[in-house]
C-alpha cells in the first residue's frame, strides 16, 4: 500500500519569503546555495557546481513579472560570493538585468552584443579545453588552474525565437555556439544558464538539443501559460508529482470568497506570486519562491549591496585576453549577420588558430596559443593576399568559398570590391588582385 503526506496549510506556505543573507548564497560541500524556501519550509537548494559533473546547464523559464530576473540576480550576486566568474548577456538591450552592469567579469547588453559575449566565452572555452588536451586532464578541478566561470543568457528568445524578426543565419550562429557549449564547456568549469518567456522549439530556432541539454542541471518554471507548463512537465519529470501552473496571485482565503459567492462580486486579488517557481532538479519538482527583493529607484538595493559584498571575480589574464579579442571580432560578425550579410562577413567559419608566442608563466604546462575567432570575410582576403597577388579564383579557394560553412563566391566578390573601395586592395589587371599596402601594383 503507498503511503502519502497531506498538509494543510492556514495561509499559503510562499505568501511570506525573507531577504537573502550572505549566507544563504555560499556554497555547500555539494555546490549548492540557498535561493528561496521551499513550500514545506526548508531552504530551496540550487546546485552552481557539481564535484561529479563539473559545471551546469540551467534553464529558467518565466512571463514578464514571474520573478526570473531577481531569481538571475540572485544567482549572479551568489556566483560573485563564491569566486566564481560571472559573464552576463542582455538580449534585452541590457533592460532585464541592469543591476548586472559593472558587477560582472562582463555585460553584454543587446542582441548582437549577447551574441558577441557567447562567442567570446565559447572561444575562452576552446582555450581551457587546448590546454587541458595539452596537460592530459580529462576533467576540471575548483582552481586548478581557472575558477568556475558561469554565463548567463537572459531573454534568449529575442535571439533565437523565429518569430523574433531577426535574419537567420544570426539566429543558427547563436544556436549552434550555444548547443555545442552546452555539452563540451563542463569538462572545463564553464557553466551557462539560459533564460525565457519560453521554450518551445519554435522560440529556440528549432533546436531540441538546446531544450534537452539545459535539463541537465536545475529548471526554474515561473508562470507561464498553462499549456506550457503542462507541455514541460510532461517532458521534464517524473511525472510522480503533479505540476499545476503558478498564478498570477496569491488565491484570498477566508469569508472574501464566500462573500463574493454570494454577492455575485469579483473576490479580491491577493498578493502577487512573483518569485514562484517550481524547481525541477533531476526530474523531482518541488514548489519554491525565491528570497525576497524589493524593487526601489527601479533597481533592486538589496541585490546590488549582495554583489558587491564580495570582490569582483576576473578570468586569469591569458583567458581575458581571449575574451577580450575574440568578442570585438565576434561583434564585428554579429552585426554583419543582423544586417543581413548572410556570411556574417564570411565569419561564422573558425579560421585556423594563429602560431603566436605561448602564454608566459605557465609552468610545466604547455599553453597553446589561445585560439583565434572567427574573421570576417574582408580580413580573409586581406590575409589570403599577404604572399602577393592573387586570381580571383584563387582567393575564393584561400577563404573557403563554396565549403560546407564557408562564404558564397559572390560574398567574396563583394568583399573585394569593398575593400578596393576603402582602398585597401587593387586590380592588378583583369581577375587578378593585389594589396595596397604591398608592393605598388602598377
Amino acid at each position: 500500500m503507498a503511503h502519502g503526506v497531506v498538509t494543510l496549510y492556514r495561509e499559503h506556505p510562499l505568501l511570506t519569503v525573507r531577504e537573502a543573507t550572505p549566507d544563504d548564497l555560499v556554497m555547500d560541500r555539494h555546490g549548492r546555495i540557498a535561493i528561496g524556501m521551499r513550500h514545506d519550509g526548508r531552504p530551496a537548494r540550487w546546485p552552481l557546481y557539481d564535484p561529479e559533473l563539473g559545471a551546469l546547464t540551467d534553464l529558467l523559464v518565466g512571463a514578464p513579472g514571474s520573478g526570473k530576473s531577481v531569481t538571475l540576480l540572485t544567482l549572479i550576486a551568489a556566483e560573485r560570493t563564491n569566486g566564481i566568474v560571472s559573464v552576463v548577456a542582455d538580449a534585452q538591450d541590457g533592460m532585464s538585468l541592469p543591476e548586472a552592469e559593472g558587477r560582472v567579469f562582463h555585460f553584454g547588453a543587446g542582441q548582437a552584443e549577447a551574441a558577441a559575449t557567447l562567442a567570446a566565452y565559447s572561444a575562452v572555452a576552446s582555450y581551457r579545453q587546448e590546454v587541458s588536451g595539452a596537460n592530459g586532464w580529462g576533467s576540471f578541478t575548483l582552481g586548478k588552474p581557472w575558477r568556475l566561470a558561469i554565463l548567463t543568457m537572459d531573454e534568449i528568445n529575442r535571439m533565437l525565437a523565429m518569430d523574433s524578426g531577426l535574419p537567420a543565419p544570426f539566429r543558427m550562429w547563436v544556436a549552434g555556439m550555444l548547443g555545442a557549449g552546452q555539452i563540451t564547456w563542463r569538462k572545463v568549469g564553464m557553466g551557462v544558464r539560459i533564460a525565457g518567456q519560453s521554450i518551445h522549439l519554435a522560440d529556440l530556432a528549432d533546436s531540441e538539443k538546446i531544450r534537452a541539454n539545459a535539463k541537465n542541471g536545475s529548471v526554474w518554471l515561473g508562470r507561464v501559460n498553462s499549456s506550457m507548463t503542462r507541455s514541460m512537465a510532461s517532458d521534464m519529470t517524473t511525472g510522480a508529482v503533479e505540476i499545476t501552473p503558478v498564478p498570477k496571485y496569491f488565491g484570498v482565503t477566508g469569508t472574501a470568497e464566500l462573500d463574493a459567492a454570494w454577492s455575485g462580486d469579483e473576490a479580491p486579488t491577493g498578493p502577487v506570486t512573483a518569485g514562484t517557481a517550481w524547481l525541477i532538479q533531476s526530474g523531482q519538482p518541488y514548489l519554491s519562491r525565491v528570497w525576497r527583493a524589493v524593487k526601489k529607484a527601479r533597481t533592486y538595493p538589496s541585490l546590488i549591496g549582495l554583489m558587491e559584498s564580495s570582490p569582483l571575480v576576473d578570468f586569469t589574464p591569458p583567458e581575458a585576453d581571449v575574451f577580450r579579442r575574440a568578442y570585438d571580432e565576434a561583434l564585428t560578425i554579429a552585426v554583419a549577420l543582423l544586417e543581413g550579410d548572410e556570411d556574417g562577413g564570411g565569419a561564422p567559419a573558425p579560421a585556423a588558430p594563429r602560431r603566436t608566442e605561448q602564454a608566459a608563466d605557465a609552468g610545466s604546462s604547455r599553453v597553446p596559443t589561445p585560439p583565434a575567432t572567427a574573421r570576417t570575410l574582408q580580413v580573409l582576403v586581406l590575409d589570403a593576399l599577404a604572399a602577393g597577388q592573387l586570381r580571383t579564383r584563387e582567393i575564393r579557394k584561400a577563404v573557403g568559398a563554396g565549403t560546407d560553412g564557408g562564404p558564397s563566391s559572390g560574398s567574396v566578390d563583394n568583399a573585394l570590391q569593398a575593400l578596393q573601395d576603402a582602398g585597401l586592395v587593387a586590380r592588378v589587371t583583369h581577375g587578378v588582385w593585389a594589396r595596397t599596402d604591398q608592393a605598388d601594383p602598377s
